[in-house]
Parts: C-alpha cells; sequence; structure tokens
C-alpha cells in the first residue's frame, strides 16, 4: 500500500456509511445500511469482546476506499479466537491495499495471543478465494446462500400440518399476537432460541448469549418485524420457531434469520409448517423473494427449503488459519 497515498486510521462512527457502502458493492445481492452495520457493532458489545476496526482512506480525496475488522463471534465466542475481515473498494484494488490492512489486523491478533483467525469469502469471487489462501486460510466450512421466488413456490409440498399437531396440543402464533414487549414472552422465545441454536452448525464451538445480549441482536434490530416471527407453542412452551426479517435496500425480499425446534418436538414437521406459514405471509405482504443460508452441514433445514423451491444462488467459504500464540 503507497502511504503517500493512502492513510490507515481506526474506525470513527460516520465510517459507518461507507463500510455499508462497500459491503453493498461487494455483495449488491446482499445490500446492507449504515444502521444495520452500526446495530451488529452494538449487537456484540461486551467488556470481554474484541471488536477492532479499522479504515483506509484516499488522502488526497478523504474518501474512505477500505475497511477491516477482527471480532469475536456472537455464537461462538473464544477469548483467542478471531473472525477478521478486508472489504476494498474495486477501483483501488490491486495497490496492496487489502493486503496491508489484514496484515495490521493480524499483528493486533497476534498481540492479543490469538491463536485462530476465522474469515468468509464467496466462492463466486476466485479474487477473494485466493486472497484468503495466500493469507494461509483453509477452507473448513460452506454456507449456501439460496432464494426462493414466491410465485413459484410450491406449497402443495408442504400440506398445513396446523390440524394434525393441534391434536398433539401444539399450536402457531406470531411474536406480534404474543406481544413482542412483554418480559415473559421474550424469555419464553430467549429459551427456545439459546437451546435449539445448540445443534445449529457453526464454525469452532457454539458459545451461549446472554439474554440481554439476546434482546438487542435479535429484537432490537433495525429490520425487525414481530409480525413475521411465527411460533409453535405447547402449553406455556415455546418449542420451535422461524424469523424474517426485510432486507435492507431491497424492499422485494424477506430474509429468513433463525429457524429451531426444541429436540423433543422434532421429527413432527413443526419446523415444516413454520417455515409453509413463512411463505403464506411472505406471499400476502407481496414479497417477491425469501432468501435465506444454510450451512452445508444443516441437512435437514436445506431439506425442507429445497422441497419449496429454494435454488441456491452463491457459497460462502468459511475458512481457518491457525496462529502461534504466547502460550
Amino acid at each position: 500500500m503507497d502511504d503517500s497515498r493512502y492513510r490507515l486510521r481506526e474506525f470513527r462512527d460516520e465510517d459507518y456509511v461507507a463500510d455499508a457502502r462497500l459491503s453493498t458493492l461487494i455483495d449488491p445481492s446482499n445490500p446492507t445500511t449504515a444502521e444495520e452495520q452500526r446495530h451488529w457493532d452494538r449487537s456484540i458489545a461486551a467488556p470481554h469482546r474484541a471488536n477492532i476496526k479499522l479504515v483506509v482512506e484516499d488522502r488526497a480525496s478523504g474518501a474512505v476506499v477500505a475497511t477491516g475488522a477482527l471480532q469475536h463471534g456472537l455464537f461462538n465466542y473464544h477469548p483467542r479466537k478471531y473472525w477478521t475481515g478486508v472489504q476494498v473498494d474495486p477501483d483501488h484494488r490491486r495497490r496492496g491495499i487489502g493486503q496491508g490492512l489484514y496484515e495490521v489486523l493480524e499483528h493486533r491478533a497476534a498481540e492479543r495471543d490469538g491463536v485462530a483467525l476465522w474469515g468468509s469469502v464467496r466462492a463466486e469471487d476466485p479474487a477473494g478465494v485466493r486472497f484468503l489462501e495466500r493469507q494461509g486460510f483453509v477452507e473448513v466450512r460452506r454456507v449456501w446462500v439460496s432464494r426462493l421466488e414466491i410465485a413459484e413456490a410450491d406449497l402443495s409440498t408442504l400440506p398445513d400440518r396446523s390440524v394434525s399437531l393441534a391434536a398433539e396440543g401444539i399450536r402457531f402464533s406470531t411474536l406480534a399476537e404474543e406481544g413482542a414487549d412483554r418480559p415473559e414472552v421474550r424469555r419464553r422465545l430467549y429459551q427456545l432460541w439459546d437451546t435449539s441454536a445448540e445443534d445449529v452448525p457453526i464454525v469452532g464451538e457454539r458459545t451461549s448469549v446472554p439474554f440481554e445480549q439476546f434482546v438487542r441482536f435479535e429484537l432490537e434490530r433495525p429490520n425487525f418485524d414481530a409480525a413475521a416471527t411465527f411460533l409453535a407453542i405447547h402449553g406455556d412452551e415455546y418449542v420451535g420457531m422461524t424469523s424474517n426479517e426485510v432486507v435492507p435496500g431491497d424492499p422485494q425480499t424477506l430474509r429468513i434469520g433463525f429457524t429451531g425446534t426444541l429436540r423433543a418436538y422434532r421429527g413432527r414437521g413443526v419446523a415444516t409448517e413454520l417455515k409453509r406459514r413463512a411463505v403464506e405471509y411472505a406471499r400476502i405482504q407481496g414479497y417477491r423473494y425469501l432468501r435465506t443460508g444454510n450451512d452445508s452441514l444443516n441437512r435437514p433445514i436445506w431439506a425442507i427449503n429445497e422441497r419449496l423451491g429454494f435454488r441456491r444462488e452463491k457459497t460462502w467459504i468459511n475458512a481457518e488459519k491457525a496462529l502461534s500464540g504466547k502460550r
């Protein structure tokens, strides 16, 4: 990186606008906003969690041309393992900016006695894949991003199971109907979310998220919609859920957030019925697409999505690099 032309500095609050612009420019199929980026950082904030963000700006214009981050995971927290990533404006690539930014971030991890770094790149981005490989990252998993065109969804493959499940004492509702602001509802939702997430595949080891952090991350996100969060309920216990949210900058698309069912209720068609209701909701509300991501190891959920008509759009490669910690 030419230090006479570019300047590396710490991230500031006003940089969220440029950060979101770069993210959307690099992955236009998944647009984001400064508000959403800021909310994510606020969600992972905790005294013991790292959230180091840097920018590279053009000295002449002051424009931000690259951003980078070193962060502890929200769902796979390890004090010496970090997610890292850099993104560079396409007009400023091949100038050593990404390499220089990454080296600083890795050095910051080493200063914190880090033992591993995790990174992600789209498989359809060969330059990005090569960059990750040059840094010494090794692929460990893949995440499939798929899209369903609502008009083509074949709900006949997922018959309404609400009647048969009602015979087992299971009813269906939405978070809006239950009351998203009620403390007891939030607690029951958290118990379901935290418990069912234990079996969702993830890079590293899954860690529990405190209730307060769950509220910030899940219920206070800018695109949260309680009416689009569907629940399966047995007695007073929430036993299954699927959440959906508007994609910032893409009013035609509804994004599936988290789908989970308690172990004792799996294999009964609960998740299938929740997914069916999400598709019906999207259709009634006039959305054109549903989009979701599935870890390659999460075959049961992918099987449901495939039956509905979801088709893979892109693949994210999750990779890991071992660092030589001091201890």
